[in-house]
């Protein structure tokens, strides 16, 4: 059994791009492919395979923005779709004959046209100044070796013709690690945070330390949750670990927060429940605890951290939604 992998193409910029699939719902990676161009990994579903037609479509309906699909299937084709305003306006397939168990007649009844090697379709993907020749080349699969290659082959020799970044693009949801994959950014279902039960006092805040360059922010996480109960009062929390500054949760504060603290930031998302104590009570507890538990743990001094900066339940829910891992008190 081949290689088979799905991913697409976004034409627009990173933020835009996390934002949007994350309002979507959606459950990918994220990777700078170029400037102005965006990798997106969706994760597989039933059988293994993502629906990444689908979340192409939706993309580029909601950003307004070109979108493609690209699919390798069993290591024998290429397919790439590409959407506009929603829309599927051009299918190519590398190898018709290699699908011929897959797909039968002229692919009316499955929705797939195949061919549709024009490089003036897929230049607009690139950057810089893209050689239609060389694109149109690898499309056709004119490699001059006199034998057919892998399609995982010729997929990354189509992207490096547009000027591309292939590390992404050329990556499965499920083979994916973040430190193969510079800048990735994690996009989750969006998560809320718990709502206190009655008699429970709740506490939403976002949290900023300094932490060492070889620190792990998940791990510091669990650091902070468990430390939340280590107090008199009898705590509970939720934190949600930040892999990107969001402006609409908080940013302003938590950049400038960021530039007090060295040799590196993190932030997180803190939901903490108690069921004795008032919010101020509350705060101030787990103000000590967190402190005591990240200055001894990573030998920080008072002007590293932690900070607290209180947020709207709005910036709150932002920020806590788009965190790319969550951990609780144990």
């Amino acid at each position: 059994m081949g290689t088979s992998y799905e991913t697409m193409m976004v034409v627009g910029e990173f933020a835009g791009v996390v934002s949007a699939l994350t309002d979507l719902g959606a459950d990918a990676w994220v990777v700078p492919a170029a400037a102005g161009r965006v990798a997106v990994l969706p994760r597989e579903g039933e059988h293994g395979v993502a629906d990444v037609d689908g979340l192409a479509r939706s993309v580029s309906a909601r950003l307004r923005t070109p979108v493609a699909s690209h699919v390798v299937v069993d290591s024998d084709a290429v397919l790439m779709t590409v959407y506009r305003d929603g829309d599927r306006v051009h299918e190519y397939v590398s190898d018709r004959a290699a699908l011929a168990g897959r797909y039968t007649g002229d692919g009316s009844e499955t929705g797939v046209r195949f061919g549709g090697a024009d490089p003036g379709v897929f230049a607009p993907f690139g950057v810089g100044s893209v050689d239609l020749d060389r694109l149109g080349v690898t499309l056709r699969g004119e490699f001059g070796t006199g034998t057919k290659v892998f399609a995982e082959f010729q997929h990354r020799l189509i992207v490096r013709a547009m000027n591309l970044d292939p590390a992404g693009l050329t990556t499965a949801f499920r083979w994916a690690r973040q430190e193969d994959l510079p800048g990735a950014v994690r996009v989750k279902p969006a998560a809320r945070a718990p709502r206190a039960a009655a008699g429970r006092t709740s506490v939403r805040v976002a949290l900023v330390t300094a932490l060492p360059l070889d620190a792990d922010d998940v791990a510091a996480g669990q650091l902070i949750a468990d430390a939340t109960g280590g107090g008199p009062l009898p705590l509970r929390a939720v934190v949600g670990c930040a892999g990107v500054l969001h402006g609409a949760a908080g940013g302003a504060e938590i950049f400038m927060a960021h530039t007090r603290v060295r040799p590196r930031g993190a932030t997180y998302y803190i939901e903490v429940q108690g069921a004795g104590g008032d919010r101020q009570q509350i705060l101030d507890a787990v103000r000590q605890l967190w402190a005591r538990a990240l200055r001894d743990r990573f030998q920080l001094t008072t002007g590293q951290g932690p900070e607290l900066i209180t947020l709207t339940d709005e910036q709150f829910e932002l920020g806590f939604a788009r965190a790319t891992a969550y951990c609780s008190t144990t």
